[in-house]
């Protein structure tokens, strides 16, 4: 370790990434000399609040979480989609997708602020310092000397650092001033969020019904309101996520180019008249109050570094790239770049590096994370928003993505920790390619066949009475149901397709181009 500079690692950001950071160099290092620098003086909720198996593995097998997550946060109880075909249409008789029990493998749906403050304690408690309240007012990044100038209720300061590590979000202020940050244009959209109290329980009486005998939804041995709830629609999709203080997160994702949100003077009241009238939503927030002071947008969410890290300095998390929330990847994203850049900074402080296996584990490193972006938003949102409000196209592609997801993402890594440093997609082998391959394809297809059901009317035929109701994947062989389930829904859609295309002479339909935007008061079926 260099003992020139003041410090072996200066961390810019001490959320979810900065702190993760900052434990896992401390436990491998103990003699490492690590600072977190962390501007705001308290954590605010942000989003990030739902878990998926990646992350949660993260958060309780590799940082040793669980007590604090068992004890602050609630359990989560998978991904669930509802599908109208009406605006008026009540949620008893929309379409349904989801896991019918318990998952067997954890997962948590998170109030970040208390995830956030407890993370950072637990870094300095491991030995990190920190500086908190401080703003960064400049960095100058060298190798193997980077300078941070440093502002704090003391004064100004000059602090060094042999490795520099960005966490600091979405503001991400390295990325920035290298020229590495590029916005991502190819998919357009957009987010608004807020938390809602007095939200009607999902599996509460007024929903359920109060005769047990004679429920309003099928009896399931999950909880509805414990999962994730996507209320989908075309070019958008709501969620509706549980915490634990007795709140509910409730956002809107919507493609720019499909929908147009109502007119409303505020940003906060065109969200409050969109996810009001929510088929489903409309009724969980009947008698529900936003805190108007905890109420946030992005105008554009997806962007990518196109370097991630270079010798003494490193992207990890927001920070480093975002593509879409939906099915939760960021914190997924965040854990698989944090234990990888973790590894190379402990590699090479520890010597196990000299420069030319440096340089080639670099290589190695962005070359990974760049090709998993690009695949990644290619193999699961090019085009999504267009079936996403089709609940047999919805439905069968979230089987498929789930069952993939747990064969080629989640087994790898409780089969052996290691994987954790490789992104999905970004390995340079064979089958990284032909998984990305195969799941671009069906994302196409898919795209098409709702192209195609718009153009001839069919678009949610099935978006009313009809539901998916599957046991909960496991790791390896375990996941083949859901491919399956979601194969059979697949081919009996294509088999429509062709006995339409036949019937009618539509041989020569053209159907390459997005159909123009859906209007605000919103009709899947229309």
């Amino acid at each position: 370790m260099d003992s020139t500079a003041d410090y072996d690692v200066i961390i810019l950001g001490g959320a979810f990434s900065g702190a993760a950071s900052g434990i896992l160099l401390r436990r491998w290092m103990p003699n490492a000399r690590v600072l977190i620098v962390e501007k705001l003086p308290a954590f605010s909720r942000k989003v990030g609040e739902a878990t998926v198996e990646i992350s949660s593995y993260f958060l309780h097998k590799v940082l040793g979480l669980y007590d604090h997550l068992s004890r602050e946060h609630l359990p989560k109880h998978g991904l669930r989609y509802w599908y109208h075909d009406h605006p008026e249409r009540d949620l008893h008789r929309m379409a349904e997708v989801g896991p019918d029990e318990i998952p067997l493998l954890p997962a948590f749906q998170l109030d970040r602020a208390r995830m956030d403050e407890h993370l950072l304690a637990t870094a300095v408690a491991e030995g990190c310092a920190l500086l908190r309240p401080a703003r960064v007012t400049a960095v100058e990044p060298g190798w193997p000397l980077n300078t941070v100038q440093v502002e704090t209720a003391d004064g100004a300061r000059a602090l060094t650092a042999r490795w520099l590590i960005d966490a600091t979000g979405r503001r991400a202020l390295l990325a920035k001033q290298l020229g590495v940050h590029q916005r991502v244009d190819r998919h357009p959209t957009a987010a608004l969020w807020g938390r809602f109290s007095g939200v009607t329980d999902l599996d509460g009486v007024d929903v359920i019904g109060r005769d047990p005998r004679a429920p309003r939804l099928p009896d399931i041995k999950a909880a509805r309101r414990l999962a994730t709830n996507h209320f989908c629609g075309y070019g958008y999709w709501c969620w509706a996520i549980p915490l634990a203080p007795g709140e509910t997160s409730v956002g809107v994702v919507y493609h720019k180019e499909l929908l147009e949100l109502p007119d409303a003077p505020t940003a906060a009241e065109r969200f409050e008249r969109f996810v009001r009238s929510e088929p489903g939503l409309r009724e969980l927030l009947a008698h529900a109050e936003l805190d108007r002071d905890d109420f946030l947008t992005y105008g554009h969410l997806p962007y990518r570094a196109t370097r991630y890290a270079d010798r003494g300095w490193a992207l990890v998390g927001d920070a480093a790239s975002f593509i879409d929330p939906y099915y939760s990847p960021g914190l997924d994203h965040a854990s698989m770049s944090i234990y990888a850049t973790c590894r190379l900074i402990e590699d090479e402080l520890t010597g196990r590096l000299d420069d030319a296996a440096l340089g080639a584990r670099l290589d190695t490193h962005n070359g990974q994370f760049h090709r998993s972006y690009d695949r990644w938003i290619e193999a699961l949102y090019l085009g999504k928003y267009e079936y996403i409000g089709d609940a047999e196209l919805g439905g069968a592609a979230a089987l498929w993505d789930t069952g993939m997801y747990y064969m080629g993402v989640v087994s790898p890594v409780y089969r052996d920790i290691e994987a954790l440093a490789n992104p999905a997609f970004g390995p340079d082998v064979f089958g990284a390619k032909a998984a990305w391959w195969l799941m671009r394809f069906i994302n196409r297809r898919l795209v098409h066949l709702a192209r195609f059901r718009r153009a001839t009317g069919n678009y949610g035929a099935r978006n009313t009475d009809w539901r998916v109701l599957v046991r909960s994947p496991g790791l390896e062989r375990a996941a083949a149901p859901f491919i399956r389930q979601a194969a059979g829904i697949w081919l009996q859609v294509e088999r429509e397709y062709w006995w339409t295309r036949l019937r009618r002479g539509l041989w020569r339909m053209p159907l390459r181009e997005p159909v123009p935007k859906a209007p605000a008061a919103r009709s899947a079926a229309k």
